[in-house]
């Protein structure tokens, strides 16, 4: 591993001396290591869902996680987001009980919720299948999914909580990795017996359930041990959950209305198409966002790092990092999406010959991603920063948009008019994005290869 630190920052010129980006790069080489890791089970699952259950196995399997995505992210109520945010710079001042009296109020609110929300899904699922979608093949999955919605939330939670404690290998671990393991040895297990569209969803709860045990008694022996150890630097104040709730709402409104912006192409495309077009679009959409991968590595460590330094004033450093990290998104993504662009039939062949009328959804989802890697950590930088507000109101206007477009674009282009609909809210909001902060705070988010390389600014 160290090796592999030392050639990354020599490729990147970084100095030894600057601290802040070493410490993103060498926590985001090893989210990334853990990412490499989930990408390969991931597509592993997919391939073998697909290859077993077809196109309309896999269209269950996707729509349940788009469902299930939506539902986590309001059971969270915006502490998946905001924890990185407060843990970090409650951290730094040695505010332990002030996290744990946080983190008792979340688990509190979050498991009722949640609860709430698990319940309506569950004795709903006959209506949204029947009524709204036409297929009762779906209402088991939907229950499946209902019955693990709790156990994901606190997970999802927890894990962003261990984050920001700087804990990569333990949040990258439990974040996806250990639900879709868990998910891809169920599913190859009982495919020696009788394998149905429900089961791959039976193994994905399973893995939530090993989350959230494991991550639940970590935290508490953490919390537990720190408080012991751990020195306050400064008086901690009289813990409010209302400061910290008003802090979240933002944040729980732009990721709910982010997350509508991924998934809604996927609920909108089967209520106009088949469950078979929607596991062809969704297959097409994993393949593009292999790019995410270094982009989510980065984010993982990069969040709590970019809170500590524009909360710490220390702006200079913040500015290295962020455009340390541009660079290094998109020589990564370039590659790849050049890659998708140019090969869609053959890649999507590879899967299953089914596939290969997704190529030019593809294509678009890769262009997409594209831009999205160049634009660079802009959701990251606003909801740290305390711009979250502002972030939630350009999300709003593009997912209005992404609606809309799904609804003109669909019926006449079919899957190809969901992707062109995601592409232009997704491009619209790292626009506005990009531009905000450049103005008001005179840092360049994106990534222009044409541009001569700026160097590190001096400590």
């Amino acid at each position: 591993m160290g090796n592999l630190i030392r050639k990354v920052r020599k490729k990147l010129f970084i100095k030894s001396k600057d601290k802040d980006v070493s410490e993103v790069l060498k926590g985001g080489v090893v989210a990334f290591l853990y990412r490499i890791a989930t990408m390969l089970v991931t597509y592993a699952l997919m391939i073998f869902i697909s290859k077993k259950l077809g196109t309309e196995g896999i269209g269950i399997f996707n729509i349940c996680l788009a469902v299930s995505g939506i539902l986590v992210m309001v059971g969270c109520v915006g502490f998946n987001t905001s924890v990185v945010r407060f843990v970090s710079q409650y951290m730094a001042k040695g505010w332990i009980r002030t996290i744990t009296a946080l983190y008792k109020k979340m688990m509190r609110y979050s498991i009722w919720f949640s609860l709430l929300l698990g319940a309506g899904l569950f004795l709903l699922a006959p209506i949204i299948s029947i009524n709204l979608y036409n297929d009762p093949a779906l209402i088991l999955p939907f229950q499946i999914t209902a019955l693990t919605l709790p156990f994901l939330v606190i997970a999802t939670i927890n894990v962003e909580l261990i984050r920001g404690f700087k804990l990569v290998q333990i949040s990258e671990f439990f974040r996806n990795l250990s639900l879709q393991l868990t998910a891809l040895i169920g599913t190859f297990i009982a495919s020696f017996f009788v394998l149905t569209a429900a089961q791959p969803l039976m193994f994905y709860g399973l893995g939530a359930v090993f989350s959230f045990i494991f991550t639940t008694i970590f935290i508490q022996k953490r919390l537990a041990k720190q408080n012991l150890t751990i020195i306050a630097s400064e008086i901690e104040p009289a813990f409010s959950f209302k400061y910290h709730f008003l802090i979240s709402l933002p944040m729980i409104l732009t990721s709910f209305i982010q997350l509508i912006n991924g998934k809604i192409d996927i609920l909108m495309l089967k209520y106009f198409m088949s469950t078979a077009s929607v596991g062809i679009f969704s297959m097409a959409f994993k393949l593009s966002v292999i790019t995410n991968f270094v982009i989510g590595a980065l984010k993982t460590i990069a969040m709590p790092k970019v809170s500590e330094l524009f909360w710490s004033d220390k702006r200079t450093e913040l500015n290295n990092v962020i455009q340390y990290s541009n660079r290094l998104t998109f020589l990564f993504a370039f590659p790849i999406s050049l890659v998708l662009i140019l090969f869609p039939e053959f890649i999507l062949g590879l899967i299953g010959e089914e596939f290969k009328v997704g190529a030019t959804t593809l294509q678009i989802f890769a262009a997409t991603q594209l831009i999205n890697a160049s634009s660079g950590m802009v959701a990251v930088f606003l909801n740290m920063t305390g711009d979250q507000s502002y972030f939630t109101k350009i999300v709003a206007i593009t997912t209005s948009i992404n609606i809309v477009l799904n609804i003109l674009l669909i019926p006449i282009l079919g899957m190809e008019g969901a992707a062109w609909a995601t592409m232009i809210s997704t491009v619209g909001w790292n626009v506005m994005g990009v531009i905000f902060i450049q103005r008001k705070y005179n840092i360049t988010t994106y990534y222009n290869p044409f541009l001569r390389k700026k160097k590190l600014l001096k400590d």
